[in-house]
């Protein structure tokens, strides 16, 4: 039975020099399905393609004699607007993440019973969809989009249905799936969404097995496919409770969740650095206290510096990096059928509104939701240009974060023509006449100058 969310409110405070909202938070309802059952209900993943415009993955399917039979959807949804049906998979397809590559079409793993594991592709349009094999290897729905392609923790079974052999895999823009490392589980086991750090590495969460036993550790994938262990968690660091959560935070640090562990036993926030050291930075409330605020199950980093995220009581939390509080953002309540934080999956707008998904509750089957906290809008950066020389006329990729919006692209001053493929990733043509020096690029909510140059040859 679908839960209901709840609400009131909470300021969130001026902390240190930086501007940080001070106004009452606004939730709105985006969209919720008619009831759990409906197409669209169970939304679990949400992105912004263009200014103004989301999609979302619905996760709920139907085979209702003589009624409309679908599997995982997508949905199209302006701000302001409702929600259109983009693509449906069959019914008996799963699939529960969706990323945007860098070749602006939307990805996907799913599994088929009784058949082999694959992974799809499907334009914004919906048009021309596109399914590739994966063989023998099985989506553990860990899949993160990076400039060289989609990668994805992936497993493959033995002849007794037994996890023989996990490992990681490739995905690029033609289909190819490429297992670029692979081991037994006894080296551990992949568990919870991949990261892609502003060092161009992947960062995950593993555990000694697939049932979330200990030890647990932070592990490094390089593009090339080089895997390593960067730290291993504490024995008192419960792994597998409620589920956990990773961010690369723009100060260069991974950020993550335990829903349990810390001072009360009711979770923690943790700082890992790209050097391999971890520490706890804030443990959640007591039971018995403010019992909304325990065991947090996301995170996500906003454009005010501070990290935001839910927990499964329904609450969304402030971690500030700076002063290191912990504070309630914004709490909700059942009778106003908001939705159910189990967990609430966030990305922040080019508006600056935070925008989530609930899978459970609402007026009908989960929502999508926004949450106005005042926080400034988003400027773009750049951490990467593909490759970083090259002649006039020659596609480069430049890879960074809220790119989306992008009106001007110019090297070195010099005007260039560009497609902007998702909020990572814009391509653009080397214009005759540029010189060697910094790529800027710019939006509606500004500019940004890169630090490295690039080199005309």
């Amino acid at each position: 039975m679908a839960e209901k969310w709840l609400a009131g409110l909470a300021l969130v405070i001026t902390l240190g020099s930086r501007s940080i909202a001070s106004q009452t938070p606004v939730y709105r309802l985006l969209c919720s399905a008619p009831n759990p059952s409906s197409q669209g209900a169970a939304p679990v993943t949400v992105i912004e393609v263009a200014p103004g415009l989301l999609y979302f993955l619905s996760t709920a399917e139907s085979s209702e004699a003589g009624g409309p039979t679908y599997g995982p959807s997508i949905f199209s949804l302006p701000y302001g607007g409702t929600p259109k049906l983009v693509y449906s998979l069959p019914f008996g397809h799963l699939s529960a993440a969706l990323v945007q590559g860098a070749d602006a079409r939307l990805h996907g793993p799913v599994f088929v019973a009784l058949q082999s594991n694959s992974y799809y592709s499907v334009p914004l349009s919906g048009q021309g969809p596109q399914q590739y094999s994966a063989g023998a290897w099985g989506s553990l729905w860990c899949l993160v989009a990076a400039p060289e392609g989609l990668y994805d923790a992936v497993g493959a079974l033995n002849s007794q249905g037994v996890l023989a052999t996990v490992g990681f895999a490739r995905i690029d823009e033609t289909g190819k799936v490429t297992v670029v490392h692979q081991a037994p589980p006894t080296d551990g086991v992949p568990i919870y969404r991949l990261v892609l750090a502003g060092d161009g590495n992947i960062y995950g969460i593993g555990a000694g097995s697939i049932e979330y036993t200990p030890p647990g550790f932070i592990f490094r994938l390089t593009p090339a496919g080089d895997y390593s262990r960067l730290l291993t968690f504490p024995s008192t660091v419960p792994i597998g409770a409620y589920g956990a959560s990773l961010v690369a935070a723009s100060d260069g640090n991974l950020y993550g969740t335990f829903s349990e562990g810390g001072t009360n036993g009711t979770g923690i926030i943790f700082q890992a650095t790209l050097a391999g050291q971890w520490q706890t930075m804030a443990s959640f409330p007591a039971r018995g206290g403010n019992q909304a605020m325990i065991y947090p199950n996301s995170i996500v980093e906003a454009s005010d510096g501070a990290l935001y995220g839910s927990t499964v009581h329904n609450a969304i939390y402030r971690y500030d990096l700076v002063t290191h509080a912990l504070t309630l953002a914004y709490q909700m309540n059942p009778s106003n059928l908001q939705g159910a934080c189990g967990p609430c999956n966030f990305i922040q707008g080019s508006d600056g509104k935070l925008y989530g998904t609930a899978a459970i509750g609402g007026p009908g089957g989960g929502a999508v939701f926004s949450l106005d906290l005042g926080l400034p809008k988003p400027t773009p950066f750049v951490n990467r240009i593909i490759p970083a020389t090259g002649s006039a006329g020659q596609g480069i990729l430049l890879w960074g974060g809220h790119l989306i919006g992008a009106t001007a692209v110019s090297f070195n001053g010099v005007a260039a023509a560009f497609q902007v493929n998702s909020t990572q990733a814009v391509m653009a043509t080397i214009p005759p006449g540029a010189t060697s020096g910094p790529v800027t690029i710019t939006t509606a909510n500004g500019s940004f100058t890169t630090a490295q140059d690039f080199t005309i040859q």
